[in-house]
């Protein structure tokens, strides 16, 4: 049986290569996982694409994305979505927090 309840601390706090982000595994379970991404200003999430659907929500923060060549701002409350193959990536310009639900799960998260 799936795990059905994610206390925050569960998951540790990924500290990327890049500078000004990090990453934490909220929760996971069938064929889905959320994560959270925390930015400080100026950080940059570069262009990419994978094989997973992704739905990004900007918890708090301002951000500029680009998602299939498209420019887009999102702020709190916006949501974007990027299909497996399609390009994207994110500039924070106002420290924030973006939450991240993936399908299928991503091995690499954990």
């Amino acid at each position: 049986m799936d795990e059905v309840f994610f206390p925050y601390a569960k998951f540790e706090e990924v500290q990327l290569g890049s500078t000004g982000l990090s990453r934490r595994l909220l929760a996971h379970g069938g064929g889905l996982m959320l994560a959270e991404m925390d930015f400080e200003t100026g950080a940059v999430s570069q262009a990419h694409d994978h094989s997973y659907e992704q739905l990004t929500h900007c918890q708090s923060g301002e951000f500029v994305c680009e998602v299939d060549g498209r420019r887009l701002s999102l702020k709190p409350g916006d949501s974007f979505y990027a299909g497996p193959g399609v390009r994207h990536g994110a500039t924070c310009l106002s420290a924030g927090k973006l939450l991240h639900v993936f399908t299928p799960q991503r091995p690499d998260y954990f």
